[in-house]
């Protein structure tokens, strides 16, 4: 579990989303509990996400993940104080579908990819 209340990761994921889409994330991406009937990556439903296109926000959600992941992001959700800041199945679909991420049932967790971790760094330089 990570030592940080909810509204300090809101904080933090809506900088992230400012800095790269500029607005704050829309979605409620904390619950305070984890995606219990999720743990199995089958039961996401959006492996075919007919979306191809990798949006800002989506861009800025895959940051936010890795900022509190380090890379290695539960299906069930990143446990915090209170709270579980839960991958959003359709942005986890899009970045499955494009490489980014790949899902290790064994463990539980989605891991960022090679060309995962340079959509990141391109994210970032963007920045500059």
């Amino acid at each position: 579990m990570l030592d940080i209340p909810k509204e300090t990761a809101a904080r933090i994921v809506d900088a992230i989303a400012m800095a790269i889409d500029g607005k704050p994330c829309s979605a409620e991406c904390f619950n305070p509990s984890p995606y219990v009937n999720l743990a199995d990556y089958d039961n996401w439903g959006r492996d075919n996400s007919a979306s191809k296109n990798v949006a800002l926000r989506t861009r800025a959600l895959l940051v936010a993940y890795i900022v509190f992941s380090g890379g290695r992001i539960p299906l069930r959700g990143i446990e915090m104080q209170g709270t579980y800041f839960r991958p959003e199945a359709e942005v986890a679909g899009i970045l499955v579908n494009k490489g980014y991420l790949t899902v290790n049932e064994s463990s539980g967790e989605f891991l960022v990819t090679q060309s995962g971790w340079a959509f990141v760094a391109e994210a970032l330089e963007r920045l500059g």
